[in-house]
């Protein structure tokens, strides 16, 4: 198996950390000494649990982004038939924005 290391040198003392490997570490007095070290570690901590998989049920509707298009689409649904009113709704909103935006210039010019 492989994994990413996260390899940083601070105050002299290099370090590697395996995040997906919580808490897995190595430090050295060298980079290729801590690298040792972090695949030791990794290598005692994987032999002494199980490592397994596991499926996860998703139900379909949670699957979905909540902004994407299809996720969208599908909320339009249930507004068939509330086209007029939706309409009305949707032209207070921009008369309200275009009242904000003229009393902004009108604050901006003053």
């Amino acid at each position: 198996m492989e994994y990413s290391v996260i390899v940083e040198r601070k105050d002299g003392i290099w370090r590697a950390f395996i995040p997906v490997l919580s808490g897995l570490a190595g430090e050295g007095r060298s980079r290729e000494e801590a690298l040792r070290n972090a695949r030791r570690a990794a290598e005692n901590y994987l032999a002494s649990v199980e490592l397994t998989t596991i499926s996860v049920h998703v139900p379909r509707e949670h699957s979905r982004r909540p902004g994407s298009p299809l996720a969208l689409l599908n909320s339009l649904e249930m507004f068939a038939g509330d086209e007029e009113a939706l309409r009305e709704h949707f032209d207070e909103i921009a008369a309200e924005r275009e009242r904000e935006r003229e009393e902004a210039r009108q604050q901006d010019a003053e």
